[in-house]
């Protein structure tokens, strides 16, 4: 059962808690006992004048104190099981989080952002739900069952108990056979709303390509179409769960009914006196509560069972780059590649074969070639995105698989393709990598970028609010802001995945410029469309269809007069063609 396997270890932990609740709940219901027995003791004595006035007044001042000592008792454990309940919440969706940021980037193709938001809210608070409102009903209903149906049989009369619950099988059907039903129609559901969720996580990603293609009214009519059938199956849901009461309602109604003729039988045959059959009937009453909730608990623990599963399937899913180093400081910079083929784990075509490479440290490496050549596969294999298949990578001569992550990770500053920028303030961005940088770091960075003269038309300079994704900025300065937050980190090895593609040609060579600046400070890797960005590398390979075709210096490259060769002939005539100086 998935709800259990979250559930368990959780409750092993806080038994303490969980045990004081049901030690509270037991007062409570103890307390309710009392009282239906407390009242027909008081009715018989009225019936045959033995109370007095001021015996009554003590009754009545008893049955007070009763009825407060419940509603105190009841509020203790009610807020010891809420409150643990609410802390797995946290701890749910903490540990939702942790699993996300330990997953390869294969799990995210296969799960949007919008139903990963969704697994973590409405299937976290299914599963919160079950752990306090499923607990809290399924206890005290169950106690409370079996301590009415006790107090009926000990203190009433045994055999009117016994044809009162007559209808209790037949509610205990219906109820398996309505939950069965619930947590399909809820499973149903939250996939609905996954769909929901994604679908409005896109839309607003996209709003500025929707309405440059004046698409709204069909994204309006699309999302309405979405959102009528994620209402369907929610009313499915509510559908289902709403014969629960009827269920109860009927029930209970036969066994008053059979309460009634039985019990007046009794008391005719001098069975029972008429205290007892007014106890028999509080006892009954106090059934309807075990009955409702033991209905609402057999709901939310479905909904807590489809949430479970949902949950699980992601707590399960394989972690494909396992932390399994133990190097915990690099041996060196320089870099080994030896990649006879890789294929990205849901394709069998080759992205790189025949790939063989020596990156000394503090050298420059350019990679240029077509789009799909395989040239940003060969950046996230070397940061280990993607574990090894057939290839080898060494960093300081130990395979990547020898260092820690955290370490592996912290040797490469990496600017890929489509840089990410956080809804924050631009010094927040830029901190992500130097936390500890100060003012004059973070102005020398945005410098080194060619960022210094765009920050003077920000409101607010540093303090800025860039907006999700850096939706306030341009493509250039959106690359430009990634770039001078790798510029801050200390990491040996610097990789740019065609950085300077949406830079005009005056600020790409100020950026090569500062980039020559850290030549035999770090290693670079270049990835660009743009050949003057490689040109001044140490060496370039041409990737076509995953393979090299050509490797050299720029100047080598040019003699073998091939695909570099005529891509650098054709950039260089753009160039001329627009009135710009090409080098």
């Amino acid at each position: 059962m998935s709800l259990w396997r979250l559930l368990r270890p959780f409750m092993l932990e806080h038994r303490r808690t969980y045990t004081l609740a049901v030690l509270m709940l037991l007062v409570t219901n103890t307390i309710a006992m009392l009282l239906p027995w407390w009242i027909g003791r008081t009715v018989d004595a009225l019936s045959v004048r033995q109370l007095s006035a001021a015996q009554l007044a003590e009754s009545v001042a008893l049955i007070g104190v009763m009825g407060l000592a419940i509603y105190v008792t009841r509020f203790l454990w009610r807020r010891l099981l809420f409150g643990t309940a609410y802390t797995l919440g946290v701890r749910l969706r903490s540990r939702f989080y942790a699993t996300l940021l330990t997953l390869s980037p294969q799990f995210f193709h296969h799960h949007s952002s919008g139903d990963l938001l969704a697994r973590a809210t409405q299937d976290s608070d299914a599963i919160e739900m079950a752990a306090g409102e499923g607990v809290l009903s399924s206890v005290d209903g169950s106690l409370m069952l079996v301590a009415v149906l006790v107090s009926m049989v000990l203190v009433v009369d045994a055999p009117l108990t016994l044809l009162a619950i007559l209808p209790f099988p037949l509610l205990a059907w219906l109820f398996y056979k309505t939950a069965k039903r619930v947590q399909q129609r809820f499973t149903i559901s939250l996939n609905h709303f996954s769909r929901l969720s994604e679908h409005s996580q896109e839309a607003l990603s996209g709003i500025r390509t929707l309405k440059n293609h004046d698409l709204i009214e069909a994204e309006i009519a699309s999302f309405a179409q979405q959102a009528s059938a994620t209402s369907e199956a929610d009313y499915r849901v509510e559908r289902a769960e709403a014969r629960y009461d009827p269920i109860v309602f009927i029930t209970m109604g036969a066994a008053m009914l059979l309460t009634l003729i039985v019990g007046t039988l009794r008391y005719q045959s001098g069975a029972i006196t008429i205290g007892n059959l007014t106890s028999f009937t509080l006892y009954l009453v106090e059934l309807i509560w075990p009955m409702f909730a033991i209905g609402w608990c057999l709901n939310l623990l479905q909904r807590g069972e489809a949430g479970a599963r949902r949950l699980n399937e992601v707590f399960d899913a394989e972690v494909d780059i396992k932390d399994s180093g133990t190097l915990e400081h690099l041996e060196g910079s320089d870099l080994a590649v030896s990649i006879p083929h890789f294929s990205y784990p849901d394709t069998q075509r080759a992205v790189l074969q025949d790939i063989d490479l020596t990156i000394n440290a503090g050298t420059t490496l350019g990679i240029v070639g077509a789009t799909g050549s395989g040239k940003s596969t060969l950046l996230k294999l070397l940061v280990r995105q993607y574990e090894a298949q057939t290839h080898r990578i060494t960093l300081g001569g130990h395979a990547l698989q020898e260092y820690r992550l955290d370490t592996l990770r912290s040797a490469f500053a990496y600017v890929p393709q489509n840089a990410f920028l956080f809804a924050a303030t631009l010094a927040e961005n830029l901190r992500l990598g130097k936390p500890n940088a100060t003012t004059d770091e973070l102005y020398e960075a945005l410098d080194r970028a060619a960022f210094s003269s765009d920050i003077g038309a920000l409101p607010e300079g540093l303090e800025t609010m860039i907006g999700e994704r850096g939706v306030t900025l341009s493509g250039g300065q959106r690359q430009r802001i990634a770039l001078a937050r790798a510029l801050l980190c200390d990491a040996p090895i610097l990789l740019l995945d065609d950085t300077l593609s949406a830079v005009d040609y005056t600020t790409e060579q100020r950026l090569l410029h500062t980039l020559t600046q850290q030549h035999g400070e770090r290693t670079l890797v270049i990835v660009s469309h743009r050949l003057s960005a490689v040109a001044p590398a140490d060496h370039i390979v041409v990737l076509e269809e995953g393979r090299i075709v050509e490797q050299g210096r720029h100047a080598q490259l040019l003699a073998l007069r091939g695909h570099y060769a005529a891509l650098w002939e054709h950039q260089a005539t753009r160039r001329n063609g627009s009135g710009e100086a090409y080098p």
